[in-house]
């Protein structure tokens, strides 16, 4: 008899539960953010980014390697949101569930937008020179005071945040730059 082609050795097993533990963490933040924007109690909003989490990996065979793992996050733990907010509508006090898609929909919306910044911040970043990529890093990465950093490289602090600034400024145009480029609207 054949082997069943559906009949998954443990390595392949091993190796779906590596490639999806590796897509998961780099979401994982941002889907539980994306719960707890639309469901404000702490508790709740666990219980429902832990069943996400099992309805992604369960239904991880199904998802598309082609295609970005956050959004197909996303739009499951919308669906567990709605569900988690079907099971609360005797409450008086729960939204009417077309007002739940429609905050679940703009939720996801708000998310790709951001999603869309970050990557050009991300290459804004990239393109500056070595030594200011080096004081973002360590001003916004590391968490080192101004007074760390000044002293560090020979400076006031004055003139590490007088540098910031400048190039807060500068991001921020490159940013919405990149964006009108590519057809987006900057928030």
């Amino acid at each position: 008899m054949p082997p069943d082609p559906t009949h998954r050795r443990p390595a392949d097993r091993t190796d779906a539960y590596e490639e999806f533990l590796g897509l998961f963490s780099r979401s994982q933040s941002r889907v539980q953010a994306y719960i707890r924007s639309l469901v404000p109690d702490a508790t709740h909003a666990d219980d429902v980014f832990q069943a996400t989490s099992l309805v992604l990996w369960r239904s991880f065979d199904t998802f598309d390697r082609e295609k970005d793992f956050l959004p197909w996050a996303l739009g499951v733990a919308r669906h567990q949101v709605l569900m988690f907010w079907r099971t609360k509508r005797r409450d008086r006090h729960v939204f009417s569930e077309s007002l739940l898609a429609t905050l679940a929909d703009d939720a996801l919306d708000r998310e790709e937008r951001a999603t869309d910044r970050q990557r050009a911040l991300d290459a804004c970043v990239e393109g500056l020179p070595p030594r200011q990529r080096d004081l973002i890093r360590m001003f916004y990465g590391e968490n080192k005071s101004a007074d760390t950093i000044a002293a560090s490289w020979d400076r006031t602090v004055h003139a590490v945040y007088k540098a910031l600034k400048v190039m807060r400024k500068s991001l921020l145009e490159c940013v919405e730059r990149r964006l009108a480029a590519e057809g987006l609207v900057p928030e």
